[in-house]
């Protein structure tokens, strides 16, 4: 490529995002090792081979195609992955130096011939990254917690969405990126120089992805014929006011710059790395990331020019004191001027009041170089904020705000910015349209924004400006007292269709009879909805019946939102980690609860030995790759407690918590350490060590199991020779243990050595029972010791697919209770969604070895219902008689695991554990 070493400013006069050359070449200032989360250092820059090539210098684009998909096959889509090549944002800017030197070398006025160029990149809704099976939170809390459709009314959207973008089981109140019901995973975009190349670049890529994903809609932007490229459809310059990076941009006069972290994660402005107070902390993975919004945005282009015309008739009512005399058609242009804050050439109306300079628009180094401040005009201060010639709620003033010191810092100013790159989609205004003055009702012919904007924070970027600014009638803040200037005329939205215009009755309260108010009295409307009563209490303004609205009151509004989703479009390096990943991403926390008395050395030797056969087999599965599995231990034994003789019998401990781990060779040293000895009498400290596994270090987003292997029941559960019959000195309680458990959605199996826990006891087997059908899981027989390992893998894998698809439908589950389903309607209709789906889940089926018995059933039901182990609820219990275990059993017993289509009772293990969480 030709040399660099020139300003390319002048080249480019339509570009308000001019790269810095230096960092092409500069990249060991750069270089920073990705292995630690904590390594963020603020002093240093992205990385332009890794981060993608759209988002900091804005690929130079003619055509844009957004493909929006789901993934279908997991194992498919990373090998497709592996495959993707991205564009860096290395890329885009040496494709924008080498477009500004084919400039500089042509001859004067010459034409020259497009490029063909394609850009193409990647993201994921947060939904997208659990299905990819990368689970951390990226520190967004809104990301982390929300799709956009559980924001639509927050974000103020009236009207119905795009079915692209439409989510079954939204939660407008705790988020609902835990459902993936026909969510969206993710959009590739493919941006490009010309229609051709764009159409290619597009169908290559869906036929990489292939069946590994479903499009679930596709939608194509395209930038506008002939002199109005570069403006939107209401005919406006667009992308004027973008910022500049520091240090990885050159910034024109006036243009507001920001730090690199304003947009992209992990460097100096990003506010996770800013704040020293935070908890919160991003994954390495995010570092070079940023979080991407798209909104379709429908506009009324007919109805926005007629709307033009009927208020610029009218141009000496709103025209700035001293203003010229104006056509109609120019009282038009400034009454639209006045409602973005530019004029259609993207010239400033704070530096062209009355009419529009197109000539300062076409300065690059002129046309952002300004402040709202009023100079020169006789009653009006330049140190005060004023709206003389540009209003308050121009939609620039609103969304890009200047110079509001000192009641707004330019630092937070700052870090509201937003990166946008969108581009139009749709016809041009027809001439029927046009005679008409309103807009096609055909699907085909509307037309609008594919909005999309880079920001290193929804909240800070995107929605502060949609809610903070744009639809905040107090913004921007121009004095101490609270000034009412009204929304955003741009980005406010119209009514929802079908919505209550008028009301059937008005009353006056507290005056009775009813008078008519006088303006500045203070009244409590009383308005009759059919009989609905709703109050409304405020100071009233009483306009006469001969006075005329000012131009523009009400409000008319010409944009309206069809939807949209939140993304986290990945540093390259990231994307390539995912690609090579195995399993689904999901985590799993195994915890193994063990009784460490003197009959259990043959379990403890089991488990030790076969413990990397129990982690193959969970892996196995395919739901877990080895990283994402740990493994935690808690042994016990039991409280002190005196002998026959009278003497104190200690033994060693009551209850030992190891934590969790990855590394398999430390969980074994653990089980190697472990001699089986002492004990007592029968009970033992199972209290104990239950609520120390409440207490665990789990992982938020792990499936979390915990499996007690024990052939003894717990102290004051009324079994004979309890010689602690009043149960846990320390107050620790099974019941409430295992209900803290189903509330943090810890499921509990418990493995009933046999035959010594039902020979030698007369209440474990039912109250185990009790407390697992608490927490999700099971009571288990096992006869003999080398059966433990199969037996805890099909625990697992029918365990982690209940918890996933709970996980998934949590939203759906808790919507429907709230609303007053039963357990039994939520699982039928939970059940015909599954079915429909098709989807599968491991059953797990052990032989039973228990005679079945009305009273032993009574006793599980009451401890199941149980709060806590007392005096009440053992008074319920019954006497059993007989033998618990069949005579002539086999010592093995037979296990089955299989994957196969959902089953109903599955399906309401799925519901009760997305009841059964807090």
């Amino acid at each position: 490529m030709a040399d660099l070493d020139f300003d390319i400013r002048g080249h480019l006069p339509g570009r308000a995002i001019i790269p810095l050359h230096p960092q092409l070449t500069d990249k060991s200032a750069r270089a920073l090792s990705r292995s630690s989360a904590a390594g963020f250092d603020a002093t240093e820059l992205p990385d332009l081979d890794d981060v993608q090539g759209d988002i900091i210098y804005l690929f130079p684009k003619k055509e844009q195609n957004f493909i929006f998909f789901r993934i279908q096959d997991l194992s498919l889509f990373r090998a497709a992955l592996a495959k993707f090549k991205p564009s860096t944002s290395k890329q885009t800017a040496t494709f924008i130096f080498e477009i500004a030197d084919r400039k500089r070398r042509a001859v004067r006025g010459a034409r020259l011939p497009m490029i063909p160029k394609s850009n193409l990149q990647i993201a994921f809704s947060r939904i997208g990254l659990n299905a990819l099976g990368v689970k951390d939170a990226t520190g967004d809390g809104r990301f982390d917690n929300r799709a956009m459709r559980d924001d639509k009314s927050f974000l103020g959207d009236q009207r119905d969405w795009d079915p692209i973008f439409e989510k079954t089981n939204f939660d407008p109140i705790n988020g609902s990126v835990n459902d993936d019901t026909g969510a969206l995973h993710g959009v590739i975009t493919v941006a490009a120089s010309d229609k051709k190349t764009c159409s290619d670049a597009a169908n290559a890529i869906k036929m990489l992805f292939g069946v590994s994903i479903s499009v679930k809609g596709t939608l194509e932007g395209s930038a506008r014929p002939g002199e109005e490229a570069g403006h939107e459809h209401f005919g406006y310059e667009d992308g004027v006011s973008q910022p500049a990076l520091r240090d990885l941009t050159r910034a024109r006069p006036g243009q507001i710059q920001v730090n690199p972290g304003v947009i992209i994660l992990g460097y100096k402005g990003d506010p996770v790395l800013d704040d020293p107070d935070t908890i919160i902390k991003r994954p390495a993975w995010t570092k070079g990331g940023t979080m991407m919004v798209f909104r379709k945005l429908e506009q009324d282009v007919p109805e926005f020019n007629e709307y033009l015309k009927r208020n610029g008739k009218r141009w000496r009512e709103f025209a700035p004191p001293g203003r010229p005399e104006l056509t109609d058609d120019e009282g038009a242009e400034l009454w639209g001027a006045r409602m973005l804050g530019r004029w259609k050439s993207g010239a400033p109306l704070a530096s062209c009041p009355f009419k529009d300079n197109k000539e300062l628009a076409r300065d690059p180094d002129k046309n952002n170089n300004f402040d709202y401040r009023v100079r020169g005009v006789p009653g009006v201060s330049p140190r005060e904020l004023s709206d003389h010639f540009c209003p308050f709620t121009a939609h620039t003033r609103k969304t890009a705000p200047r110079d509001l010191d000192p009641f707004v810092q330019q630092t937070f100013l700052e870090s509201s910015m937003i990166v946008r790159a969108g581009l139009p989609y749709g016809p041009e205004v027809t001439a029927e349209e046009h005679r008409r003055g309103t807009s096609s009702t055909d699907q085909d012919k509307k037309r609008g924004l594919l909005f999309v904007c880079y920001q290193s924070n929804l909240d800070q970027g995107f929605v502060r400006q949609t809610n903070s600014f744009a639809t905040n009638n107090y913004f921007p803040t121009a004095s101490l007292v609270p000034q009412n200037h009204g929304t955003d005329p741009i980005l406010g939205g119209p009514p929802p269709q079908g919505s209550v215009q008028q009301v059937n009755e008005v009353k006056y309260v507290p005056k009775n009879p009813p008078v008519k108010p006088r303006t500045g009295d203070h009244v409590n409307l009383i308005i009759d909805f059919d009989g609905d009563k709703v109050s409304v209490a405020g100071i009233v303004s009483v306009q006469p019946a001969a006075a005329v609205d000012p131009p523009g009151v009400p409000q008319d509004f010409f944009v309206t939102s069809r939807g949209g989703e939140y993304f986290f479009v990945p540093p390259i390096s990231a994307l390539q980690d995912w690609a090579k990943m195995t399993g689904s991403g999901n985590m799993l926390d195994l915890l193994f609860i063990v009784d460490t008395t003197s009959s259990m050395q043959n379990y403890i030797d089991e488990m030790r030995t076969r413990l990397e056969n129990i982690l193959d087999g969970v892996v196995a599965s395919g739901k877990y790759a080895p990283h994402d599995v740990r493994v935690g231990l808690i042994v016990f034994r039991d409280h002190p407690q005196p002998s026959r003789s009278g003497s104190l019998q200690e033994f060693g401990f009551i209850a030992r918590e190891y934590g969790f781990e990855t590394n398999i060779r430390i969980v074994k040293d653990w089980l190697k350490d472990l001699q089986a000895e002492g004990g007592g009498d029968g009970p033992e400290a199972q209290c104990d060590a239950l609520a120390a596994a409440v207490k665990a270090a789990w992982r938020s987003r792990a499936e979390k199991i915990a499996v007690m292997v024990t052939d003894s029941p717990p102290h004051g559960i009324g079994e004979d020779g309890d010689r602690i019959p009043q149960g846990c000195p320390l107050q620790n309680d099974c019941v409430r243990a295992a209900r803290l458990m189903a509330d943090a959605g810890i499921v509990l199996h418990v493995v009933a050595c046999e035959p010594t826990l039902s020979d030698g006891f007369s209440t474990a087997h039912d109250f185990y029972r009790g407390i697992t059908q608490i927490a999700g899981g099971k009571l288990t027989p096992l006869l003999d010791y080398k059966q433990l390992c199969d037996l805890i893998i099909g625990h697992v894998a029918e365990s982690a697919d209940t918890l996933s698809l709970a996980t998934q439908h949590s939203a759906d589950i808790t919507s429907r209770a709230r609303a007053g389903a039963t357990p039994a309607q939520i699982t039928e209709a939970l059940y015909g969604q599954l079915r429909a789906a098709g989807v599968q889940a491991y059953s797990f089926a052990v032989e039973s070895i228990y005679v079945p018995n009305s009273d032993g059933d009574y006793n599980s039901s009451v401890w199941a219902q149980a709060k806590q182990i007392d005096s009440a609820t053992k008074a319920q219990l019954r006497e059993v008689r007989g033998f618990r275990i069949k005579e002539g059993r086999q010592q093995t017993l037979s296990m089955k695991l299989e994957k196969q289509p959902i089953s109903l009772v599955q399906v309401a293990a799925v519901v009760a554990a997305g009841l059964r969480r807090k």
